[in-house]
């Protein structure tokens, strides 16, 4: 007991101390600050005097003034592909453009949407689905096997077969 009693009367002395030094030094911050000037009368701008050279040294010895706030950045627009195309044919035109890029990108990003979310989405609001023909749709998911098995040559003879057989309707 009185070493939880001792304990807490140290923590107490500490935080006293640490609240008196961190009162002490705003105390000090607030002093070398200049007082705020009161508003003249209209006074005109040709009679404004120019600030002395003493205080631009004042200002980088740490007194802050009052800046303008830096602006944003403005976003850059991505470059980056998005979206799912048209039609059957832009869809396998997009995926044929992806997959001349050396090494093969990765199935993941773009790809994967344009065949999930295009080609095999069976549905009527779909931009370019192929799910109500079968032998599409089986090339499709090989194309889609092979695109994430980094196989570059198989999707790009799959993607070519595509474009032939059904890819021009």
């Amino acid at each position: 007991m009185r070493m939880r009693t001792m304990i807490l009367g140290l923590a107490l002395v500490v935080a006293t101390g640490l609240l008196c030094q961190a009162s002490a030094q705003a105390v000090a911050q607030n002093a070398n600050k200049p007082a705020a000037k009161k508003a003249k009368p209209a006074a005109k701008p040709a009679e404004a005097k120019p600030a002395p050279a003493a205080a631009a040294p004042a200002a980088a010895a740490g007194q802050t003034m009052a800046a303008k706030p830096k602006p944003k950045p403005k976003r850059k627009p991505s470059t980056a592909m998005k979206g799912v195309p048209n039609g059957v044919p832009n869809c396998i035109k997009h995926l044929q453009k992806m997959a001349e890029k050396d090494p093969l990108i990765a199935y993941d990003g773009h790809p994967s949407e344009i065949v999930n979310d295009g080609l095999l989405w069976n549905d009527p609001k779909s931009h370019c689905s192929v799910a109500s023909d079968a032998a599409m749709k089986q090339k499709v998911v090989q194309l889609a096997n092979a695109w994430r098995a980094k196989d570059a040559s198989t999707v790009r003879s799959l993607l070519a077969d595509l474009a032939s057989s059904g890819g021009s309707n």
